[in-house]
């Protein structure tokens, strides 16, 4: 009987496909997507998302880059020097309370090509759409630009990588796709996306379309994937002619419709979103928003920010007024400078006190407390487990009106991905390892004199340029995801992130006073194969050998 029933649904599904075979009405078709504007439009903006949160990549970028700590294992295996092909699927962290897709943080090879087979499914359909030609044109523009800043992600993290043009088919040769490419291969793919989205999307994005991706975006970025490409890393000979391409690149930002914004706190908060330094950022709304302030906050006031424990290492990147740094390379205080040790935090860089919350400095109305037994610290009776372990916060990003918890508004803050002043630094960096030291010099002080900034004027030449230029990268681009890249590309890092992380220990005396002792608070070790992220053993495997790991895993 039971066979009977069988053969009888198979009768039954022949002689009936041409009734069964309609559209479904619950979803819509692939074939659907590509014929409609709204849908084509829709299906971009989702893999908009390709360009990540921004704040929560940030805290883990601090992290990995000895910026922050955060105390996590997997993020010490990172600055340990203990990253293994098997545990880099270990190191990221999702965060369930965030309210927006984390994405990945150092781990990006699996995210990055589910992005890429996105995109090029696009790319697959767009130019056969029966749709409006400029509105094709737009959309082909900003996925040009995705898919680069996609490829950028990766090439910065494992070098040379495969490069996939095309959507694999079902029966498709997967293994002869996915050997990786040269680097200087990957850089001409990624610039000739961006010079395709430069030539088909308007200079910046205004109106309704404002945080869309711009032409000025593929040029900021085009400037920064070819400034990677000419540093020591990844230009072992020193080829000129790769200087020459990064300082061309970020020529064509100069003196046109940018500037430095005079005030460099606000030019990171939500009421100052059109200022003039922006070149791309992430927008929020109250609808769409982050909670950078609660996870960066002090707990004194119910705040995460043991998250964002803002390190001694980065503290003493802060130069004194004067321009000098507080110590010298080998440890010791640097006397021309000025620095007390027991009072370290007078006389700092001005950006210093933008940026980081220190024991004493006034944040919503009382001065914070990271003395031992504070209120912001880990003896503290709100929260300790929330305290700040180095005895700072981060203060960078974060609206100044605007407590961790129990406001009436969310923190709408943009994510900065490019803006003026990275240009400067780029242009500054390229010009002095082409030998124009002058040049080089003008632009760096450009940044240095912003208004409320005011730092002495840079006057070093030769090697001494190239550390004043490395250290205003340090300070200027503080906590926005650059540190880590930077030692790794200029080849510091085995010195560097051989350094031991180190907090600041605080004592409150019966008297008023204060004490201050630097204690360790990680030990840090770095290996030469660090200086590039290892793809993760299951990709490797995937590949049945195709792809070849990075030397050293």
């Amino acid at each position: 009987m039971k066979n009977v029933i069988f053969y009888l649904m198979i009768i039954l599904c022949v002689v009936s496909c041409d009734v069964l075979d309609v559209p479904p009405t619950d979803r819509l078709s692939e074939d659907n997507i590509w014929t409609d504007e709204a849908l084509i439009e829709l299906y971009v903006t989702t893999n908009y998302r390709a360009v990540e949160h921004g704040f929560f990549q940030q805290i883990w970028g601090c992290a990995f880059a000895g910026e922050t700590y955060v105390g996590l294992e997997g993020v010490n295996s990172v600055l340990q020097g203990n990253l293994t092909s098997d545990n880099i699927t270990a190191v990221d962290w999702s965060d369930p309370r965030m309210p927006v897709g984390n994405g990945k943080k150092l781990n990006y090879w699996s995210t990055a090509y589910s992005y890429i087979r996105n995109i090029n499914d696009f790319f697959d359909n767009i130019t056969e759409a029966p749709v409006d030609e400029t509105f094709k044109e737009q959309m082909i523009g900003e996925m040009s630009f995705m898919r680069a800043f996609v490829y950028s992600g990766l090439i910065k993290r494992y070098g040379g990588v495969p490069i996939i043009d095309y959507t694999f088919e079902l029966n498709s040769d997967y293994l002869s796709g996915v050997s990786r490419a040269s680097y200087d291969d990957c850089v001409e793919f990624i610039s000739a996306d961006l010079d395709i989205a430069i030539q088909l999307l308007p200079d910046r994005q205004v109106g309704e379309k404002f945080g869309r991706v711009s032409a000025d975006a593929a040029r900021a970025l085009k400037s920064r994937v070819l400034l990677y490409a000419a540093s020591p890393l990844n230009n072992p000979s020193n080829d000129l002619a790769k200087w020459q391409k990064a300082s061309d690149a970020a020529e064509e930002l100069l003196d046109t419709r940018y500037v430095l914004h005079d005030d460099y706190k606000n030019l990171f908060l939500s009421e100052y979103v059109d200022n003039d330094e922006i070149i791309f950022a992430r927008y929020f709304t109250q609808a769409n928003y982050h909670r950078n302030n609660i996870t960066c906050g002090r707990n004194g006031d119910h705040g995460w920010g043991n998250q964002n424990s803002v390190t001694q290492n980065m503290v003493d990147a802060y130069a004194m007024t004067n321009g000098e740094l507080p110590y010298l390379e080998n440890g010791q205080i640097n006397t021309s400078s000025g620095y007390d040790p027991q009072n370290p935090y007078i006389n700092r860089d001005p950006r210093f006190y933008i940026s980081i919350l220190h024991d004493g400095a006034v944040w919503l109305g009382r001065e914070t407390e990271t003395w031992l037994g504070g209120l912001d610290s880990p003896d503290s009776s709100i929260e300790s487990w929330n305290a700040s372990i180095t005895s700072y916060y981060l203060n960078k990003f974060i609206d100044p009106n605007l407590p961790p918890s129990g406001a009436n508004r969310n923190d709408t803050s943009p994510y900065i991905f490019f803006r003026y002043a990275e240009i400067l630094l780029n242009y500054a960096e390229a010009q002095m390892e082409l030998g124009n030291d002058e040049v080089a010099r003008n632009h760096l002080n450009m940044v240095r004199s912003r208004n409320g900034v005011n730092m002495p004027d840079v006057t070093a030449s030769g090697p001494e340029l190239r550390a004043k230029v490395q250290q205003e990268r340090r300070v200027e681009l503080a906590f926005e995801g650059h540190r880590y890249f930077d030692v790794r590309r200029w080849k510091i890092a085995a010195d560097t992130e051989n350094r031991n992380l180190q907090r600041m220990e605080i004592i409150k005396n019966d008297d008023g006073s204060k004490t201050y002792t630097v204690k360790t608070l990680l030990e840090r070790s770095f290996q030469d194969s660090n200086y590039l992220v290892t793809i993760p053993l299951s990709e490797i495997n995937k590949s049945q050998g195709a792809i070849e790991q990075n030397p050293g895993y």
